[in-house]
C-alpha cells in the first residue's frame, strides 16, 4: 500500500555542499594581477597569516650612538696633558707613597741616612780647612755655612808638609854681640795653599843645654812684602829673617822647630 507523503514530495533534494580546505598561502605579489573569475566567498576572503612569536620575542636592536667624528674632537692643550700625566703617574704614586705606613725597614733606612749626615757634618766641620784648601769649589759654600754657625776657614796647619832647607845665626853688629839675626829658608811640599807656621825657637850654650825659649807667629818674622793670611803657595819656598836681643844670655847655639801657629 502506497502512502502519499506530502512532506516526503515537498522535500527538495540538494546536492551535499562541498567545503574546501583553508589553505595559508602568502599574498601575491603586486606586480602579479589576482585571477580571474567568480570565486567561493571562503576562496575570495584574504587568508589570515600565522602570528610570528619567534619574531615577537626577540626585542629590536637599539639605536647606534652616532659617533662623533676625530676632527670634531678638540685637542687638549700640551701643558694640560703634561700635567695630567704628571698627576697621574708621578704625583698620585709618591703621595700614596708617603701617606703609607714606612715598614720597619724604612725606618733603619732613613736612621742611616740622618746618622751618615750627622756623622758627615761633623767630619766637614772638623776638616773644613783641609776640604777648602784641596777643593776650591766648596770654599765659598762652606764660607757660607760658617758665616752661620759663626766659624771662620781658615788655611790649614800642616807644619809636618813645611820643612827647614837651611837656618843660620850671625851677629849683627860686632860691637854688640847680643843683637843676633836667625835666617831660615822654608820649603812647602804640599800641592795647596798652607798657612804659615809658627817658629819654636830654642837657644842653648855650649852644652847644649836649653837656655830660653820662644815661640813667633807669622806675623812677627814676616816682612811687609808678605800677607800672613795669604799662606804658603804650593811648592813654594820662602826665607824668613828675625833680629833678636839675647841679653846676657851668652848663647852658643839654637834649636828651631815649625809647628802649627795659634788660630786667633
Amino acid at each position: 500500500m502506497n502512502v502519499f507523503d506530502g512532506f516526503q514530495a515537498l522535500a527538495v533534494e540538494q546536492a551535499p555542499a562541498v567545503i574546501d580546505p583553508i589553505r595559508f598561502e602568502p599574498d601575491p605579489k603586486p606586480s602579479e594581477p589576482a585571477p580571474a573569475g567568480p570565486q567561493s566567498p571562503a576562496s575570495s576572503a584574504s587568508p589570515t597569516p600565522a602570528p610570528d612569536f619567534a619574531a615577537r620575542a626577540k626585542p629590536s636592536p637599539p639605536a647606534a650612538a652616532a659617533i662623533p667624528d676625530v676632527a670634531e674632537i678638540p685637542a687638549k692643550p700640551i701643558g694640560e696633558r703634561v700635567r695630567e700625566f704628571a698627576q697621574g703617574r708621578i704625583v698620585t704614586p709618591l703621595r700614596e707613597r708617603a701617606l703609607r705606613k714606612p715598614s720597619p725597614n724604612a725606618a733603619r733606612i732613613a736612621l742611616c741616612a740622618l746618622l751618615g749626615f750627622v756623622l758627615a757634618s761633623q767630619m766637614a766641620y772638623a776638616f773644613r780647612s783641609q776640604l777648602a784648601a784641596r777643593y776650591p769649589v766648596m770654599k765659598s759654600v762652606l764660607n757660607g755655612v760658617c758665616g752661620l754657625a759663626g766659624c771662620t776657614v781658615t788655611l790649614p796647619q800642616r807644619p809636618d808638609l813645611v820643612k827647614i832647607e837651611a837656618s843660620d845665626v850671625h851677629m849683627i853688629d860686632a860691637n854688640r854681640p847680643a843683637l843676633i839675626q836667625l835666617t831660615a829658608t822654608l820649603r812647602s811640599y804640599a800641592s795647596y795653599d798652607l798657612a804659615y807656621p809658627a817658629l819654636d825657637l830654642v837657644l842653648t850654650n855650649a852644652n847644649e843645654h836649653a837656655l830660653a825659649r820662644r815661640i813667633f807667629v807669622p806675623a812677627q818674622y814676616l816682612d811687609d812684602t808678605r800677607d800672613p793670611e795669604s799662606g804658603i803657595p804650593p811648592r813654594a819656598e820662602i826665607t824668613v829673617a828675625l833680629d833678636l836681643d839675647t841679653g846676657d844670655l851668652n848663647a852658643a847655639g839654637f834649636r828651631l822647630d815649625l809647628i802649627a801657629a795659634p788660630v786667633p
